[in-house]
């Protein structure tokens, strides 16, 4: 190998390197809001009328239908809840991850 070869091979490594040490490695996450959607816009219908013959009987059987859909309702909203709590902790996780000194990528 050529004298001069060296001193252009080793600035070449240098360039790929430090060009290479500023490529992101975090995978791009989908964000709270994304992963809640489907919950939390999910529409909860009333219950319907029924036609027994009986009002009073019919009533009734509304209101219980009426307390499943409200149930419903309260339960998508909860899990919609622990969902958006669970993408922060993980986003919290991962930035804690990336933010940390550079001494500490070693340790877990």
């Amino acid at each position: 190998m050529k004298p001069s070869a060296k001193p252009i091979l080793l600035i070449g490594m240098l360039s790929l390197g430090v060009s290479s040490a500023g490529c992101s490695t975090v995978p791009i996450a989908t964000g709270c809001s994304d992963l809640a959607a489907p919950i939390l816009t999910r529409e909860t219908p009333h219950a319907e009328i029924g036609n027994s013959g009986d009002p009073a009987l019919d009533w009734q059987l509304y209101g219980t239908a009426e307390t499943v859909q409200l149930n419903r309702a309260n339960d998508d909203k909860r899990t919609g809840y622990q969902i958006i709590a669970a993408c922060e902790r993980r986003d919290a996780e991962t930035r804690a991850r990336i933010e940390r000194p550079w001494w500490a990528v070693w340790r877990r």
